[in-house]
């Protein structure tokens, strides 16, 4: 199953694994229209917070 999940802000996180968090993360939507090969990866996180970081 995936799912779209919304947030408010990406954090670095000493807590977690992956080295970030999601602030207020919900579970959007269930997305049928997509399969596990097509989700969103660590490194995607990543070029996501330092996009972010250079604003």
């Amino acid at each position: 199953m995936v799912v779209e999940v919304a947030y408010n802000e990406i954090q670095k996180s000493p807590h977690y694994q992956s080295g970030f968090a999601l602030r207020f993360a919900r579970i959007s939507r269930i997305r049928e229209d997509k399969n596990v090969d097509q989700i969103d990866t660590i490194e995607r996180i990543r070029e996501l917070f330092k996009r972010k970081a250079k604003k």
